[in-house]
């Protein structure tokens, strides 16, 4: 059982964890700055963010861990769910960025 563990920790755990935290503690922090210079501040959707939001992505990307460790000939698909996920996280960052008004070029 340690042994799955280690294995587990190994597959998602380190940088990829780590750029996943702070993506989601910079989209979390901006989301925050907008609702109170919008005036729209409420902890109901700091909870409704967290259940939605981060639950998802974070327990998906477990979840994908737990596939991989199971059948292990499917180890790139964490990098892949990894990779996705700090797409969709930067995204979200971009766009709270220009909601802040911030000169964001529309291209990207």
């Amino acid at each position: 059982m340690e042994d799955m563990w280690a294995q587990y920790k190994a597959l998602v755990d380190g940088v990829k964890i780590t750029t996943l935290v702070v993506l989601i503690a910079i989209d979390l922090l901006l989301g925050i700055i907008i609702a109170i210079k919008e005036k729209t501040f409420k902890f109901s959707k700091l909870a409704n963010f967290f259940n939605t939001s981060i639950l998802g992505m974070v327990g998906g990307y477990f979840l994908v861990g737990g596939l991989c460790l199971v059948h292990p000939e499917f180890d790139y698909l964490v990098v892949g769910a990894w990779g996705l996920i700090d797409v969709g996280l930067l995204g979200m960052i971009w766009n709270k960025l220009s909601k802040l008004g911030l000169p964001i070029p529309k291209i990207v």
